[in-house]
């Protein structure tokens, strides 16, 4: 890869940012792992690292896991898994069990051994499984007709859905398990929250009605299309087909990339850390707390872009060493170290930032160039810039 030249490093206007000045690490280099790696499939739909260390891996052809030697070993049909699509993982904390949500039927693996609960046999709403959580005693299952509720001690299941909660529709995408209540996400319905203990609902839906423009900014949910969610310390999170939203328990806000750093308004996938949000999309991944912003994106060539925005400063560009393997991120999974990235065409992994270290990245300055394709980084998005 050819690097910026000493006289386009000299022209940087400001020191390089270090990552006390943001809220969050950076990711200072990335690893990428694909077929020819052991991926059982290019396309990867969910990564978790378990309790025990061990990273799951769900992909288009099968479950596999990372073992201790790096190697990767798939989980498919021939092993008990209800179908070679996995779509959404989820690990019980108590237990270690890690449930697989496929395209048909949803996954408990569980001392070595799968078993598998389908609309037929068990009473999952629906054999599409888009997402899946673990709350105490009962796994919830976000399906292609409904939430369904599997009480793991009684064994037994409850369906939610139009007809017996304020869903306007049952095609549910994603579950966030909140403090005292459960977030669903409802394709065309907005969000739903449900209280367990007293069995309330209660809805938010985009104010405006409007699919695909935000004509009422900070009211609500920035649309109906909820593709999915996400809630820690507090905050719920809400990725859409066209932009983002968060609510606080009093006030929303919203951002679509023309008005704020957002990358991109197609939303694929959320993952939180504490208050902040990491954002997968089909163009790479936003960073934020909803003030300071990062993002990983995609040169023409394949390079790594990333790109600071703060208030009341000028973006910072730098071109990366390492880059993500593919710009379309379909899940994360992220800790204090390093974060998962699933995507269309492989895995990738990002190291975080040491504790006050300067990000060992090439940067470029504001008017400096790259030697032969400095014209291809992104140019800048205008927008104007709104506090939280």
């Amino acid at each position: 890869m050819l690097m910026p030249t000493a006289c386009a490093l000299h022209a940087a206007a400001e020191p390089a940012l270090t990552t006390t000045d943001l809220p969050f690490p950076l990711i200072e280099r990335f690893e990428n792992f694909t077929e020819r790696d052991g991926i059982p499939g290019h396309k990867v739909h969910a990564v978790l690292k378990g309790g025990d260390g061990r990273l799951w891996v769900g992909t288009y052809e099968g479950l596999c896991v990372r073992q201790p030697d790096g190697k990767f070993k798939r989980f498919g049909p021939e092993d008990g898994l209800s179908h070679k699509l996995v779509l959404c993982l989820a690990e019980d904390s108590r237990t270690g069990d890690l449930w697989v949500g496929t395209a048909r039927g949803l996954n408990r693996f569980s001392g070595g051994q799968f078993t598998t609960y389908t609309q037929t046999d068990s009473g999952l709403p629906n054999n599409v499984v888009y997402g899946v959580a673990v709350v105490g005693d009962t796994v919830w299952a976000a399906t292609a007709a409904g939430t369904g509720a599997y009480h793991t001690r009684s064994g037994t299941w409850k369906i939610y859905d139009q007809n017996n909660s304020i869903m306007h529709e049952p095609w549910c995408y994603a579950i966030a398990p909140a403090k005292d209540v459960l977030y669903i996400g409802v394709w065309g319905g907005g969000i739903v929250e449900h209280n367990p203990a007293t069995g309330s609902f209660k809805e938010y839906r985009d104010p405006d009605g409007d699919f695909q423009f935000v004509l009422t900014p900070d009211s609500g949910p920035v649309s109906d299309i909820t593709a999915w969610l996400a809630w820690e310390d507090g905050l719920l999170w809400q990725g859409t087909y066209f932009g983002l939203s968060r609510y606080d328990g009093s006030r929303w806000r919203t951002w679509v990339e023309t008005k704020s750093p957002l990358v991109s308004n197609f939303i694929n996938f959320v993952a939180t850390r504490r208050t902040v949000a990491w954002v997968g999309t089909d163009r790479g991944v936003s960073v934020t707390d909803g003030n300071d912003w990062v993002n990983y994106l995609l040169g023409s060539h394949r390079e790594g872009i990333l790109e600071i925005h703060r208030p009341s400063h000028p973006v910072e560009r730098r071109v990366l060493q390492t880059a993500l393997v593919n710009a379309f991120v379909l899940g994360i999974w992220v800790d204090d170290r390093e974060a998962w990235f699933a995507t269309s065409d492989g895995l990738s992994r990002g190291i975080l930032s040491r504790k006050n270290p300067d990000a060992p990245v090439a940067q470029l300055g504001r008017s400096a160039s790259h030697p032969g394709r400095g014209n291809n980084i992104p140019k800048t998005k205008s927008y104007e810039y709104t506090h939280p």
